[in-house]
């Protein structure tokens, strides 16, 4: 008789006060990651103001901690499928939320510059390995739908640093928006006590004492004398070599595409929409509240498409994401009156942060377990590119003092870039086989 699998144990299991634990901590880093993120695109005019930069050096500086998520994604975050999920997620927040408090007390570009840095690096891992338990723990018939809605609390995060830089900063100052950074620190005893190890790595990993205890809490009511532990130990030989070969290479460059074309609209938009705003003529506490309009809307666009992705499926959603967040963009750009701009608002935070969302729920479904972390994290971290330009290109496009049409119009093509690069990704399911040398050079032609 064969052995009852964990993927068996897990996906047919019910909704328990575990899950929900383990969502509320993943939400919370999720929060977290948010916030630091938009934390940036709140103070950037005050920055500019008490630094004197001008735009390119403010657009480059907003990038810093997307180049430290590039690094991360592709160095630490593979960390996970050797060590665990758990030990990386805890020194991550640990490290990024030091990072960010440090930031408070830095007296010029270089040193926040170097800061943000180590906080994007961290956060880089942290995040793909946040999304991979919460799939590695949740049942199969709502596992898109509690992967998007976990992703979906980064704009939780997003809303807060909005919100507290309109209400504080003018009293605090910029620095003060970094204190609260800090607060995340609490969050780690938490983790260090209630964090549980994803089920799957422990399997692969032979920790079967370890497997038996997650197991219980996932379903207590299941049988689990027959559940083995099986150890793949040819799988660390190959993981990213994986990536591209063996028929993989297609679908990795394409998903690698349209991460980085969402992230590209999502970061860009969250460090330059208030001053676009303030070139139309809005003042600085209106355009900050576009950014808490942009992350309502993006936190209901993600639930929505977890929802959405478990009825219809990933490829049609996340099209339909990336094209109604190009129709919006361009509608932003007709300057329309308080209430269509308030809907257009939300539908292009929606689309864009919602998609994000998405696509990370894509990939972790795409990679399997034992190189999971190593797939979403080269996806995040490749996609961390279009991150990294978002900023910078808005820096430059207001250089050009480009028509507010001209500008919006621009922002909007990475949507088109992703809703094509979605349309044809293939339908084949990764190739998990660890390629020989003289498959690794040839696969990567495929």
């Amino acid at each position: 008789m064969p052995h009852k699998t964990v993927e068996s144990v897990v996906s047919n299991a019910q909704l328990t006060k575990f899950h929900v634990g383990v969502i509320v901590m993943c939400s919370l880093l999720m929060i977290i990651d948010g916030y630091d993120m938009i934390s940036y695109g709140t103070v950037i005019v005050n920055l500019m103001g008490e630094w004197k930069m001008s735009l390119v050096t403010a657009g480059t500086l907003g990038s810093m901690a997307l180049v430290g998520m590039l690094v991360g994604g592709l160095t630490i975050s593979p960390l996970a499928d050797t060590l665990g999920r758990r030990p990386v997620m805890i020194t991550c927040v640990t490290v990024a939320s030091l990072a960010s408090l440090s930031c408070a007390f830095t007296t010029g570009p270089i040193q926040l510059g170097a800061l943000r840095f180590v906080v994007g690096m961290f956060l880089g891992a942290l995040v793909p390995n946040s999304i991979a338990l919460i799939s590695e723990l949740a049942p199969r018939a709502s596992k898109a739908l509690l992967v998007t809605l976990v992703s979906s609390f980064y704009s939780v995060g997003g809303v807060a640093a909005a919100v507290f830089a309109i209400k504080f900063e003018p009293m605090w100052t910029w620095r003060a928006v970094f204190y609260v950074a800090g607060l995340s620190l609490l969050l780690v005893p938490v983790l260090v006590k209630a964090l549980p190890e994803s089920p799957e790595f422990l399997a692969i990993d032979g920790q079967q004492d370890r497997l038996i205890e997650v197991l219980k809490k996932v379903d207590s009511s299941s049988d689990l004398t027959d559940v083995v532990a099986t150890p793949r130990a040819d799988v660390a030989k190959g993981r990213v070599a994986q990536l591209l070969t063996n028929g993989n290479a297609l679908n990795g460059l394409l998903i690698w595409t349209f991460f980085a074309m969402c992230m590209l609209l999502s970061y860009g938009l969250n460090t330059w929409l208030p001053k676009l705003m303030q070139t139309a003529g809005y003042e600085l506490s209106s355009a900050l509240w576009t950014l808490v309009v942009l992350n309502i809307g993006g936190m209901a666009g993600a639930i929505f498409g977890g929802w959405l992705a478990d009825r219809w499926t990933f490829r049609n959603t996340l099209v339909t994401y990336f094209v109604a967040a190009s129709v919006s963009l361009v509608g932003l750009s007709f300057q329309p009156n308080a209430i269509v701009l308030n809907l257009l608002l939300l539908v292009a935070g929606g689309a864009t942060i919602g998609a994000l969302a998405i696509v990370h729920a894509f990939a972790v479904e795409f990679y399997p377990t034992e190189v999971r972390s190593t797939g979403v994290g080269w996806a995040a971290g490749i996609g961390r590119i279009g991150a990294i330009g978002g900023p910078t290109l808005g820096g430059a496009l207001l250089t050009l003092n480009l028509s507010f049409q001209q500008n919006f119009a621009a922002v909007a093509v990475p949507g088109i870039i992703g809703a094509l690069a979605v349309a044809v990704v293939t339908k084949r399911k990764f190739n998990t086989a660890v390629p020989t040398p003289a498959q690794a050079v040839s696969g990567l032609g495929s």
